[in-house]
């Protein structure tokens, strides 16, 4: 549920208003069913290493870019206030102008392995083997601007690092505004959201394999679904439903089995007790983003609690609920906590810290783990927008290494 931001014609007017997780980018048409060739991008790497422990998505390789560097081949002390480093990563009207990679992170040593070079912009990926990722992104210039970003249509796809080929699996399958794919290393397959084409759809559950088939797990006319993920074992879904009507009212954290059935309502979203506008279109309290611990006992979300806190990003508090009594702690009230994603190693997730100047903004990957917390990414990489807008734990299934 990470937040994007508009930046204006003159200077730098950062306004956080567009979340993902409700598939609001305004996609238009569905592609062929057809893949990306090798020919048109390419991959840096063929195998992840066995030192990697985290897929993330990134900008941060713009700041390669002669634009951003002094002639020093250092990256400018205040690149986002240079017009021509600025040229290369946002337009006002058109949003984001370089394509976002995929990397790999190694938590111990803090080395980071860029893996793609390609004209695509990725949204998150998930490794299903060392050679094999699970990738959200737009490689089709679906609204004509002649760029591609998440403005445009997304689709799923299954990397081969090793040919460098693009499997699509939901190319021709009439479903648009695709986001919160989550791959299950059990059930093999990727859970997401989607509406059947028209914006008078509500966004459903979908669940599709390698062979393509599509199974719809929701459908509830009473109820948007969005932010969903597997349980490690994968016998369970945990996603956010948003009640009508719409954005008047807080998403809510449900849970079901992993066929849909014995669906079962866990938070009934966050107060307002100041009576507080909606934060950009989203009502104060809003839940999002829910992960399973390993043991199915636990759900780490996000909640938005203000929007004139830690601006412009507001603050989503990170919380943990427990399943049984639905006792709820909050471990962390003073940031944008987004899309964490919980396994045996920790909590991670990405974290926006707010401040008047643009070139102090933090957008940053972050670890929880043994009660501390890690930032996992450094300046300029962690400066807004530069840091990571997804990241994934690197887990192989005992079939799968």
């Amino acid at each position: 549920m990470i937040q994007n931001t508009k930046q204006g014609k003159t200077g730098l007017s950062w306004i956080g208003i567009v979340i993902l997780a409700l598939g609001l980018n305004g996609c238009t048409g569905t592609p062929a069913d057809t893949s990306p060739s090798a020919g048109e991008g390419g991959v840096l790497i063929h195998e992840i290493p066995p030192s990697m422990d985290i897929l993330f998505t990134s900008i941060r390789h713009v700041l390669q870019d002669p634009a951003c560097l002094t002639g020093r081949n250092e990256v400018k002390t205040h690149f986002l206030d240079d017009p021509e480093c600025i040229s290369r990563i946002y337009d006002p009207e058109k949003g984001f102008l370089t394509p976002r990679q995929l990397f790999g992170l190694d938590v111990e040593t803090e080395r980071v392995v860029q893996i793609t070079d390609m004209p695509w912009f990725f949204i998150g990926g998930q490794a299903v083997d060392s050679t094999s990722i699970i990738l959200s992104a737009a490689c089709s210039d679906s609204n004509g601007d002649g760029i591609l970003n998440d403005r445009d249509q997304i689709e799923i796809y299954l990397l081969d690092l090793g040919s460098g080929l693009m499997e699509c699996l939901t190319c021709g399958s009439g479903l648009e505004a695709i986001n919160n794919c989550d791959y299950s290393h059990v059930n093999r397959r990727v859970i997401f959201s989607a509406r059947h084409g028209s914006v008078l759809n509500l966004n459903h559950l979908y669940t599709i394999d390698f062979q393509k088939t599509l199974v719809q797990l929701t459908g509830d006319s009473e109820y948007m679904d969005f932010d969903c993920s597997w349980s490690e074992d994968g016998t369970k879904i945990v996603f956010s439903r948003l009640p009508p009507p719409w954005f008047e009212k807080p998403s809510q954290i449900w849970m079901m089995d992993s066929d849909g059935s014995n669906c079962e309502k866990i938070t009934n979203g966050g107060d307002n007790p100041r009576g507080e506008d909606p934060h950009g279109v989203y009502p104060i309290g809003i839940d999002a983003d829910p992960d399973l611990n390993p043991e199915n006992t636990k759900i780490v979300f996000s909640r938005l609690k203000t929007g004139r806190v830690n601006e412009p990003f507001g603050i989503y508090e990170l919380i943990v609920i427990d399943i049984a009594t639905k006792e709820e702690h909050i471990m962390d009230s003073s940031y944008a906590n987004m899309v964490p994603e919980w396994k045996s190693r920790g909590i991670i997730f990405i974290r926006q810290m707010g401040a008047p100047n643009p070139m102090e903004r933090v957008q940053c990957l972050y670890l929880y783990a043994d009660g501390n917390w890690f930032e996992l990414e450094t300046f300029p990489n962690s400066v807004f927008p530069m840091g990571a807008y997804s990241g994934s734990w690197i887990e192989y299934s005992s079939q799968e290494e």
